[in-house]
């Protein structure tokens, strides 16, 4: 990977920051952990003397990467301010604000490690389904603002949807759309140019990609309400603590909410089960799906038509991940691996969509 593990000017400044606004300043520049190479953001965790702590996220110094991938840390604060009601543990937000035309986020850090480590033990699948029903519950609960707070006048503060939109990416009006259908081609069509732009040869034609999906597309029209999901719930944004001894773990933290959008609930099953067909290898995850129809009261996959729109979350995570190994600067014998996995799975959803 490209991304040197130093911390930014940028960085060290916000840390700096941050130190100096505690209630009892501790002596000692804070000590600064970079996390997260090769990702989009610049993060890190930073330490006072102390031993307090906390994570610190910019966003790129240069808008080189997807096109989805703008304001994401006004996407994340959002979402924890949002999904951060549901009874789940999550971060909370220190400070958010701008350094350098950089995007920066200051967030509590949470305790455990993640469920995708060597030393854990798995965590127990009914927990997972409460806690996607709780996140799902929040994500699509009325979200009241405070007068006063801080938005663009031109969006909703409450959901960074622009005048009649209800899908989408907050804070990105070219990314949003009235229906879910209609949503979902925009951001399909986004990564598709993304594609192009940094010359990744797809292993299924985008023209061939776009006629499968618009086929597709009426499986949205059963959508009418929006849910602020998550996208990014895969192992290693799951916070776990084992308990000694336990053949299930505790879950302790779910982090990196800056892929949320405006959607269906059935887009946040992708990550639970990436590299599979999607909603084939959840339907027979019994204890996830009951667990979530007990606490939410609603099915996860109730139709053909949910099954159709899990495959096209599914194409469009996948296109995600094959297209930003370029800006992001991967390489090595693990890329190529990684990369042929992605792949392999792209072609095998346009298969499943035919």
């Amino acid at each position: 990977m490209s991304r040197s593990p130093s911390p930014s000017s940028t960085l060290v400044a916000l840390a700096e920051h941050w130190a100096a606004e505690r209630p009892a300043m501790q002596p000692g520049s804070p000590t600064i952990t970079m996390l997260g190479e090769g990702t989009a953001n610049e993060v890190a965790a930073v330490e006072l003397d102390g031993g307090e702590r906390a994570i610190v996220k910019l966003s790129p110094a240069a808008a080189e990467g997807l096109t989805y991938e703008r304001k994401l840390m006004h996407t994340e604060a959002l979402a924890l301010r949002i999904l951060g009601r549901a009874d789940v543990p999550q971060p909370e937000i220190v400070l958010a604000t701008d350094l350098d035309g950089r995007d920066a986020l200051i967030m509590t850090e949470l305790t455990g490690r993640p469920a995708n480590s060597t030393e854990t033990v798995p965590l127990a699948r009914d927990v997972m389904g409460r806690t996607l029903a709780r996140l799902h519950a929040a994500g699509r609960t009325p979200f009241h603002v405070e007068p006063g707070d801080d938005e663009d006048a031109a969006l909703s503060p409450a959901t960074g949807l622009d005048d009649g939109n209800r899908f989408g990416y907050p804070f990105r009006p070219e990314l949003q759309a009235t229906t879910a259908g209609a949503a979902y081609r925009v951001l399909l069509d986004a990564v598709l140019a993304d594609a192009s732009r940094f010359e990744v040869d797809l292993p299924v034609d985008a023209a061939r990609l776009i006629g499968l999906v618009d086929e597709a597309l009426p499986a949205f029209d059963a959508v009418t309400e929006a849910t602020l999901v998550h996208f990014d719930l895969w192992d290693g944004n799951l916070l776990i603590m084992p308990e000694h001894g336990a053949e299930a773990a505790q879950l302790t933290g779910v982090i990196d909410h800056e892929r949320a959008h405006w959607a269906d609930p059935t887009a946040d099953l992708v990550s639970l089960a990436l590299f599979t067909d999607v909603p084939a290898t959840i339907a027979d995850d019994a204890e996830l799906l009951r667990t979530y129809r007990e606490e939410s009261g609603h099915e996860l996959l109730p139709d053909e038509s949910a099954w159709t729109r899990a495959r096209l979350w599914s194409l469009y995570l996948a296109l995600i991940m094959v297209v930003e190994g370029v800006p992001r600067g991967y390489e090595g014998d693990w890329f190529v691996e990684h990369d042929a996995t992605i792949r392999t799975w792209i072609t095998d959803i346009a298969a499943a969509l035919a």
